[in-house]
């Protein structure tokens, strides 16, 4: 974690205005006790554009990196890994459906 630095929702809402921008939002909307447990981060060596949240609630876990450059929503966690890009016909909704589906199974 040395080449991360934590950040706030609104410091996140200033830096980052690039593809998945509102991803966040439509958690906080939909998924609003996942959202509360989000904490941000900035990488401060390499893709200082990107945007990084870690949802951890004690139980389970998942990572949300948004890629301006390649345009790319990407959530991980220990098992599983999507990609989703400007090629989706909802890049919102098919980040919500994969949180839901298959990062959150284990709550």
């Amino acid at each position: 974690m040395e080449d991360f630095v934590p950040e706030n929702p609104e410091a996140v809402d200033r830096r980052y205005s690039g593809f998945g921008k509102d991803l966040y939002r439509q958690i906080e909307q939909r998924l609003p006790d996942v959202f509360k447990d989000f904490q941000y981060y900035q990488r401060i060596n390499i893709q200082t554009e990107d945007s990084y949240a870690v949802y951890y609630n004690g139980q389970s876990s998942f990572c949300i990196q948004l890629d301006p450059l390649r345009e790319k929503i990407i959530l991980w966690n220990e098992n599983k890994q999507i990609e989703i890009g400007y090629w989706s016909d909802n890049e919102y909704e098919d980040a919500l459906q994969f949180i839901e589906a298959e990062l959150l199974q284990s709550r």
